[in-house]
Parts: structure tokens; sequence; C-alpha cells
């Protein structure tokens, strides 16, 4: 399957250094949360894996790409470090920033690249968005941009598709709508964006956004996710995204609620991103391990970022 979602706009190529920079700017304009003060922040230990910390937690939480998979390849040490984990009777939670898949497919793809997971141990940010519009329904018509391949008709709302390629009848449909949900960032393009930004303007309205990353890990490149293109949209428009991702609270408060009974410190949050795997568990009371060899950070000076950041994990690994 080819793979649409954007690796350029309007010039931009993003790259490990051109995310990291990104996240830091939006951090300095307060769109992130503010994360631990600094006399808070851990001092991190390096390790070859995460082995030696198997006994120190009760549940580890996973990040998927550049955790687990790079696209659809998925890492084969992931995979029988997940196993090994399940086998020592420990709880394994997959969070995910993944939107473009429902629920049960997303599953289903991790079922295929070999991790062996239920339905309880995901929560993707396209779940937790479903679960807020059952929970407290949105009025009116909503746009929704996403592929025909996402069943946006699941998604519990009125809805129109907002897709490519931009048309009288697709500008009437952003105008017409009362909100707008983003799901996928596949397909998008510069006028696209300009049209979803000059109907914004004209009329601002709701912008919920189930997947807040700016990049994506995808093998050989990094794509552009619908994080950015909200972000991008917020400026402009002085309107505030609603996100349901990391490194959000949504997200991490289904985990802690998943698992009550399990105090914070007990749970590894396991990501390979310090502005959301890292600054959302750290924000939630977990402990967290930056996993470096694959993945949004990828070549870059480990030690620099954590100082430039101000973003310390508790552990450091190139992989699982």
């Amino acid at each position: 399957m080819i793979d649409t979602h954007p690796t350029s706009f309007n010039g931009i190529t993003p790259t490990p250094d051109w995310a990291f920079r990104h996240y830091e700017q939006l951090r300095l304009g307060e769109r992130l949360p503010a994360g631990l003060p600094a006399q808070q922040q851990p001092g991190s230990q390096w390790l070859d894996n995460l082995a030696p910390l198997i006994s120190s937690f009760d549940v580890f939480v996973f990040d998927a790409f550049g955790v687990l998979n790079a696209g659809p390849r998925a890492f084969t040490g992931a995979i029988a470090r997940f196993r090994e984990l399940q086998s020592l009777g420990k709880e394994v939670q997959i969070l995910s920033n993944a939107a473009t898949a429902t629920h049960p497919r997303l599953v289903e793809k991790y079922r295929g690249m070999g991790y062996v997971i239920e339905q309880e141990q995901l929560i993707s940010s396209r779940w937790l968005l479903e679960q807020s519009l059952a929970h407290w329904p949105r009025k009116g018509r909503w746009g929704v941009i996403a592929p025909d391949k996402s069943d946006p008709a699941t998604l519990p709302v009125d809805w129109v598709p907002i897709r490519p390629p931009v048309t009288p009848k697709l500008i009437n449909a952003l105008d017409s709508c009362d909100g707008l949900i983003m799901l996928s960032s596949e397909d998008w393009n510069e006028p696209m964006q300009a049209a979803l930004e000059s109907s914004l303007l004209r009329r601002p309205r709701p912008l919920e956004i189930a997947n807040p990353d700016l990049v994506a890990p995808r093998g050989d490149c990094l794509t552009l996710e619908p994080g950015f293109f909200a972000h991008k949209a917020a400026e402009l428009c002085s309107i505030a995204p609603t996100f349901y991702g990391k490194p959000y609270a949504p997200a991490f408060s289904a985990v802690l609620d998943r698992f009550s009974a399990v105090p914070p410190e007990r749970i590894l949050m396991v990501g390979d991103t310090l502005h959301t795997d890292i600054l959302g568990g750290q924000n939630a009371g977990m402990k967290t391990l930056l996993i470096t060899a694959e993945g949004s950070l990828q070549g870059m000076n480990i030690s620099e970022c954590i100082a430039a950041s101000g973003i310390a994990p508790d552990f450091v690994a190139p992989v699982i």
C-alpha cells in the first residue's frame, strides 16, 4: 500500500532536528503542557535496553511508531520484549497517536506485525476522540478530514467528508460545518490547508485533532502529521484546537483509569519523543524511558536534546 502522508509542505521537509526545534517553539508559545519544573526533573540513567527495569514496574506503556515499528515494519527485538513481559505477568499497553485506522483495525494491524494484544491493551488517540464524541455529543454537522479507508462513518457525529481536491463544493462544505475533526493528514497538501485556514478565518469554529504529532517516523523519512497542520491553523486563525493524544492529558488519564490500583510511579511510559511521550508521561506521574535508535530523535545528540528541552526521561536506551 502506498503511503500518502505528506513528506514536505511549503518547502519544509521534516528532519529530526526540525521536529525538535518546532516542538520547542510550540512549548514557548504555551501550546504544549508545561511539564515538570527543572528542580523536579530526574537524572537520566542510560541503559542498553529495557531488561534491567522489568522488576521495577507493573505496567509498561509503549508508544508505537519509533518504539514498536517504523511504518509497516515491526522491530523484531520489540516483539520479543513485548512477549517476554507478557510471559512474566506484566501489564502491557500500546498508547498510540494513530488515528487513521479504527480501533479494531489498529489492533489487527499490530497483531499482524506479531504483537499479541487484545482490544483493551490499546489506547489510540482516535479511540479517545470517539469516547469524547459518544459521551458529549456534538451539535450540528461536522467536517471530517480523513481518507475513505479510515471509515469516518464510524464516528458518532453527523458528518461530511473534507477531502482533496479544493473545489467550490469543498469550500462550501467547509464553510457550512459547525466544527471540524482531523483524523489523518493523508493526502493533505498546501491548497487544502489554505482552504481550511480561509474558512476558519471567515468563521472560527471548533477544530478537534485526534493525532497531535508533528511528525511520524516511517522508515527512511518523517511524515507531517495532523498536529503540524492544526498548530499552523491555530496560529493564523486564533483558535484553540482540542487535542486527544500525547502529550495531552486525556491520553495518559485513560491509562491511569485502566490501572487505578497501580501507583503511577510503577507505570513506565516508553517512547521515542521527548515532547510527547516523555513530557506527557512525566506530567501523569509515570516514570519514563526514551528510545533513541529509530524514531523522531534518530541521529541526534540525545544529551544535548535533553539539556536544550529541559525534559529529562528517567531512563534512556536505544531499543527496548
